[in-house]
Formats: C-alpha cells, sequence, structure tokens
C-alpha cells in the first residue's frame, strides 16, 4: 500500500469528520478568493497611468468645484502638455436604481486625454459636433440596449434643468471601449457646454481638471507647478497622480484593504482553530494506528509524512473546492455589466494555494509532534 493511498484512508475512515473539516476550509476559501477579486477591483485605478495624468481638484475637497478659468491657466504652464476637465453629473436612468457613472466634459479636450478610449472615426465626430451628444460605454450600452442614434432621458441626482425637473435629453453619438486590460466600459460622457448652460447652479464650475506633463517622468514636477501657481487664492489646488485620486476616492468609503484584509483574517483563523483542534484530536484517536506503524518497522520519516501528507492534502483540496467555487461565482457576476471588472487574477490563485499549505503545515505541527513522540508500548496499550 502506497503512502498517498494510506493518507486518502486515513482522510476518509471518518467520513462526516472529512466533510465537516472540508466545508469549512472550502468556505474560508471561497471567502477569500471573493473578497480578493472585489478588492483588486476596488484597488485598481485603470492598469496604469496614461501618460502620467495629473488630477486637480479643490484642496478642501474633491467634491468642492474649481473655476474653470483654471484649465486655461493649467495648460499655459510650462511643464503641461494638455488639459481637459470632468464634472460629475450625477446621473441615472429611467430610476434611481440604474445609477450610471456620468460625466460632463469638453469632447475634443477630453479624447485626446484619454487614448484608451476607442470608438468609430464616424462616431467620434459625431460625438464632438452634436451638442446633446452622449459617449457610451460599451457594457452601459450593452446593459440598456442603447445604439447609436437613439435618444435617451437621463436624470441627475444632483442637479436641476433650468427647463423645469432633473432631466437632460441626449442622443447616442458614440459607444466606446477600452483598450486597457480591465478597463472600464460603464461611463458616461456628455458635453460640458450643454450641462453648463442648462443648469441652474454650479454654472462656470467644473469638478477636476486633468493635465499630462510635457517631459516624461514630469508629472510631480508639474503638479508641484501647478500647486504653487493657485496657492494663496480663494480655490487653492491639490494636484495628484491618477492612481493616487483613485485611492483617495475609495478612502471616502473606509479603507477597504484593512477591511477585507480583517475580514480573510478572522476566517482563517477560525478556520484553523477548528481544523487544528479536529486534527489534533483526529491524531490523538489514531494513536494505536500509529503504534501499530512503528512496530511495523515504518521509519519516523514516513511516519511524519503520512501526518503532514494527511493536513496537506485536506487543506489543498478544502482551498480548491472554495476557489473553483469562488472562480464560478465571480464568472457568473462578470457576465453582468456590473460587475464586469470582477476576475480570479492568477495571482489569488497563488496567494490561495500559499496560504492552503501554510494552513496544512500549521495543522499537522501538534499532531506530527505527539505521532513522532508516542511510545509503541503505550499507544498499544490503549483500547
Amino acid at each position: 500500500m502506497s503512502e498517498f493511498t494510506l493518507i486518502r484512508k486515513n482522510l476518509l475512515q471518518k467520513p462526516l469528520r472529512f466533510l465537516l473539516m472540508y466545508i469549512v476550509i472550502a468556505v474560508a476559501f471561497l471567502l477569500f478568493g471573493l473578497l480578493q477579486a472585489v478588492q483588486g477591483v476596488m484597488t485598481a485605478s485603470g492598469s496604469a497611468d496614461q501618460g502620467e495624468r495629473q488630477i486637480v481638484s479643490n484642496r478642501i475637497n474633491f467634491t468642492q468645484p474649481l473655476p474653470y478659468a483654471y484649465v486655461e491657466r493649467i495648460a499655459a504652464l510650462q511643464g503641461a502638455r494638455q488639459a481637459t476637465h470632468t464634472s460629475w453629473f450625477g446621473g441615472y436612468f429611467q430610476e434611481p436604481r440604474n445609477f450610471l457613472v456620468s460625466y460632463a466634459v469638453d469632447p475634443q479636450g477630453y479624447l485626446p486625454v484619454y487614448p484608451e478610449l476607442r470608438m468609430d472615426a464616424r462616431q467620434r465626430e459625431a460625438f464632438v459636433r452634436e451638442r446633446r451628444g452622449l459617449l457610451v460605454g460599451h457594457a452601459t450600452a450593452a446593459r440598456f440596449g442603447w445604439t447609436v442614434g437613439q435618444h435617451v432621458t437621463l436624470h441627475s441626482t444632483i442637479f436641476s434643468n433650468r427647463a423645469g425637473g432633473h432631466a437632460w435629453d441626449f442622443v447616442v453619438s458614440a459607444i466606446y471601449t477600452n483598450a486597457l486590460e480591465g478597463g472600464d466600459e460603464q461611463a458616461v460622457f456628455l458635453h460640458y457646454d450643454y450641462f453648463n448652460t442648462t443648469r441652474t447652479f454650479g454654472t462656470d464650475k467644473v469638478g477636476s481638471i486633468v493635465v499630462t506633463p510635457r517631459a516624461a517622468g514630469g508629472g510631480a514636477a508639474l503638479a508641484r507647478a501647478i500647486d504653487a501657481a493657485f496657492a494663496n487664492t480663494p480655490d487653492e489646488t491639490h494636484t495628484v497622480s491618477e492612481q493616487q485620486f483613485a485611492r483617495a476616492f475609495l478612502a471616502q468609503f473606509g479603507n477597504v484593504g484593512l477591511i477585507v484584509t480583517i475580514v480573510v483574517a478572522a476566517a482563517f483563523v477560525t478556520m484553523l482553530l477548528v481544523v487544528g483542534n479536529t486534527m489534533m484530536m483526529n491524531g490523538r484517536a489514531r494513536s494505536r494506528d500509529i503504534g501499530i506503524f512503528k512496530s511495523l518497522g515504518f521509519p519516523r520519516a514516513a511516519v511524519a509524512r503520512v501526518v503532514v501528507g494527511e493536513a496537506l492534502l485536506l487543506a489543498v483540496t478544502g482551498a480548491l473546492g472554495g476557489l473553483l467555487l469562488a472562480r464560478g461565482i465571480v464568472a457568473v457576476l462578470h457576465a453582468s455589466p456590473n460587475f464586469a471588472a470582477l476576475a480570479m487574477t492568477p495571482a489569488i490563485w497563488l496567494a490561495g494555494l500559499a496560504a492552503a499549505l501554510a494552513l496544512g503545515l500549521l495543522t499537522a505541527a501538534v499532531p506530527l509532534r505527539a505521532a513522532l513522540n508516542l511510545n509503541v508500548a503505550t499507544a498499544l496499550g490503549r483500547a
């Protein structure tokens, strides 16, 4: 009989105990896989800073607007290559639950700064030309069944229209895809001029300004120059890289990384206690079997391999079960436009398997010590 067969038979000697331990481990690794996938989305910032884009916002808080005149002043700085602006629209389609990530932009200035947004040349021209044009991400267009040329009405949760109410009429001029791996395809973009002249408050204000440096690696120096140019003014600025801005935005909802770490750590500590205690009880119950192995001449190394192998096999198979289940759930969610960025990356699999190996070794430590120090006469004397 091979050692692996012996390990397998030992694990399945009491099927109910094995099943319960397997479920505990699988659930913990299911939680691990899902939380790591969510954390990957939450901490992502568009995969990379395209052209070292810098985001200029109000020093008080990024929710406070900046004067529109700042755009030209920033573009005129010596180290700036391109500058554009965005303003949060806070839109939804038909009902509030159909929330949209929506921005008012200057198409001619915005699209060159974000070259990863790809669309048909004729659609691009139509969006730039049409004052009521709407640039829609592929995922959002698929979600609502929108097509180019279709008229849609969007409502704002923040702004009101001079014509009355909170609704604006648009025509879908272009549908874009994102060339970046995992890039966002859910946002919608409208003309700032149209929005600015029809809203009832906040006229000639912008939410933030996006600027790219003229020289490679000049992002940090440009950020300092921008903030220095507007120091001691009524609207001081705070300029950071695109990645830093994304992290600051997520920080408004709490420390996502810390929350995920605490939840995962709590699950693993609980799992370690349950499985470790069960493995110790299991080892104690089989002390007679180990005594027989020793009496038959099994070397200490073989006994160690059987004890450790049992713990590792349980931990790894349970982890794989949990991670595969997490992968299935992520795949289902990924098919929805709202969760298109979710993915079980190779890094998650590697981290999960490493954690499984660590779990197996930790839970095997006490039973292994007991097995190696077990006295044969004492073990065989036990009923």
